[in-house]
C-alpha cells in the first residue's frame, strides 16, 4: 500500500511540473511573437518613410501666385449708355511646382477667373447687337493654364514639354499686377492676342553670350472659327473643346537682349506663324489661313524709373474667305460671326516714376504716378468684300498711380479715355454730333504677388 501511494505521489508531481512547463513555454512563445511583430512594424514604418521621402519630398515643392480684384466706374460710354458699374474678382493664379533633381522640374499653373465657374447669362452689347448669351461659367473659368516638365540641360539649352506659356509681346512676361501699372491687364495686347497664351507642345529656351535669351516653340495653333472684327485672332485660341485640334502646328520664336540689372530690363522681338484654317472643327475650308504676327518690345525697370513699350503687326491670309465661312457657322459653336480684318496694327507705351523717395527717403513703400497710351486697329486693312469698320480703330490714354504698401501688394487707380474711329450720333435726334465715340472709365483695385 505504501509503495502504491509513493507511485501516485510521483505521478502527480510529474503531471503538475509538465503542466507548469507547458504554460511557461506558451507564455515565452507568445512574448517572442509580440516582440517580432513589434520589430517588423518598426522596420516597415522606417522603410515606408524612406520610400515616401524618395518619391515625394515636401522640401522640393514650390508654391507661388498672384491675384487682382478691381472696381470699374463707367463715366461716359457712348457704345453702351446703359452699362452698369462693375466689381470684378479678376483672377487668382496659383503656381505649383516640384523639383525632382538639379536639372528636372515640374511646373503647373491654375487660374481662377472672374469668380470661378457656374451657369450665367452674359449681355453682349458690342458685336451681337445686345443679345443675351448663356455661358457655362460664372463670368469666368477655373482652368489649368500650364502643366509641363522642364529639362535644364545647359544654360543655353533647356527644354519644356507639356502645356506652357508662349512669351509673345510683353503682357505674357509682365503678367503679375505688380509688374504693370493699370488696374486691368495691358489693353492693346489683351484686345488682339490671347492673354495669357498657353499651348501644348515643346519649347526650347536658354541664354547665351550672358545677355541674349531665346525661346523657340513648336505647339498647338489657332482655330480660325474664333476670329472676329473686334478681337481679330484673339478668340481663335482653342479653349471651347476638351482637346485641341493639331492638324496645323504653330511656330513661334523670341529673342531678348538684357541690358540692365533688373530682370525686367531688356529689348527684343518675337514672331508667330500658324495655318488656322486646318484647325477648324469641320473641314469646311480648303484654302489656308496663315496667321503671321511680328512684334518688337522694350521694358525698363531700374532705380526709380519704369517704362515699357510694344509695337505689333499681323496678317491673316484669305481673311475674306475666313469671314465668309465663319458667317455660316452654327450658333452652338459659341463664336462671333463677324468679318475679320486682313491686317492688325497695335502700339502701346506705359511709364511711371517713383516719387515717395523724395518725401520719405528710405521708405520701403513706393508710389508711382504713371501714364499709358494704347493704339490698336483690328481691321487696319481688309480684303475682298469685307468692309472695314472704323469702330475697331481705338486709342486710349490713361493716367493714375500705383501705391505699393508692400513690395508684393499694390493699390491702383486710374482714369481712362478711349476714343473709337466711329462717329457719334445723338440718341434723340440720330444726328452726327461731329465727334468720335468715347468710352471713359475710372477704375481702381488691389493686386498682390507671393
Amino acid at each position: 500500500m505504501g509503495q502504491k501511494l509513493q507511485l501516485a505521489f510521483i505521478l502527480l508531481i510529474s503531471g503538475a511540473f509538465g503542466a507548469y512547463s507547458q504554460t511557461t513555454d506558451s507564455l515565452l512563445i507568445k512574448k517572442i511573437k509580440e516582440e517580432v511583430k513589434k520589430e517588423l512594424k518598426q522596420e516597415m514604418k522606417a522603410e515606408f518613410a524612406k520610400e515616401n521621402k524618395t518619391l515625394f519630398d515636401w522640401s522640393k515643392v514650390t508654391l507661388s501666385g498672384y491675384g487682382a480684384v478691381n472696381y470699374y466706374n463707367y463715366t461716359k460710354y457712348d457704345t453702351d449708355p446703359n452699362i452698369k458699374d462693375k466689381f470684378d474678382a479678376e483672377r487668382l493664379n496659383l503656381y505649383l511646382g516640384y523639383i525632382f533633381n538639379d536639372w528636372i522640374t515640374f511646373k503647373s499653373e491654375i487660374e481662377f477667373e472672374h469668380g470661378g465657374t457656374g451657369s450665367t447669362i452674359d449681355l453682349d452689347t458690342q458685336e451681337e447687337f445686345g443679345e443675351y448669351e448663356q455661358e457655362i461659367e460664372a463670368g469666368g473659368e477655373v482652368k489649368i493654364e500650364q502643366i509641363h516638365i522642364n529639362f535644364a540641360i545647359r544654360p543655353y539649352l533647356n527644354v519644356r514639354v507639356g502645356k506652357m506659356k508662349i512669351h509673345f509681346g510683353l503682357a505674357q512676361d509682365l503678367d503679375r499686377p505688380i509688374n504693370y501699372f493699370t488696374s486691368h491687364r495691358q489693353e492693346m495686347e489683351n484686345e488682339i492676342i490671347p492673354l495669357g497664351w498657353y499651348e501644348h507642345g515643346i519649347q526650347f529656351h536658354g541664354t547665351f553670350l550672358k545677355r541674349l535669351k531665346y525661346e523657340l516653340s513648336i505647339t498647338s495653333g489657332l482655330d480660325a472659327t474664333g476670329f472676329s472684327s473686334r478681337g481679330w485672332i484673339k478668340d481663335g485660341y482653342q479653349t471651347r473643346f476638351d482637346m485641341e485640334n493639331a492638324n496645323s502646328l504653330a511656330l513661334s520664336a523670341r529673342l531678348d537682349y538684357k541690358f540692365g540689372k533688373n530682370k525686367y530690363t531688356y529689348v527684343g522681338a518675337s514672331a508667330y506663324v500658324n495655318d488656322a484654317a486646318a484647325n477648324r472643327p469641320k473641314n469646311d475650308m480648303s484654302e489656308s489661313a496663315y496667321v503671321t504676327i511680328f512684334e518688337g518690345h522694350i521694358t525698363y525697370d531700374e532705380d526709380y524709373l519704369r517704362f515699357n513699350s510694344v509695337i505689333m503687326w499681323g496678317n491673316l491670309e484669305n481673311s475674306n474667305i475666313v469671314s465668309r465661312k465663319n458667317a455660316t457657322l452654327s450658333n452652338n459653336l459659341g463664336v462671333k460671326r463677324t468679318p475679320v480684318g486682313k491686317n492688325m496694327l497695335g502700339f502701346s507705351f506705359e511709364g511711371g516714376y517713383e516719387v515717395l523717395h523724395f518725401i520719405k527717403p528710405g521708405s520701403k513703400q513706393k508710389v508711382y504716378p504713371f501714364v499709358r497710351y494704347d493704339y490698336y486697329d483690328t481691321m487696319h486693312q481688309v480684303e475682298g468684300n469685307v468692309v472695314r469698320k472704323p469702330r475697331w480703330e481705338r486709342s486710349a490714354i490713361m493716367g493714375g498711380f500705383n501705391w505699393f504698401v508692400h513690395p508684393q501688394i499694390v493699390l491702383k487707380a486710374h482714369y481712362q479715355n478711349r476714343t473709337l474711329g466711329s462717329d457719334h450720333y445723338d440718341l434723340v435726334t440720330s444726328l452726327n454730333t461731329g465727334r468720335k465715340q468715347q468710352e471713359n472709365t475710372f477704375s481702381m483695385g488691389i493686386g498682390f504677388s507671393f
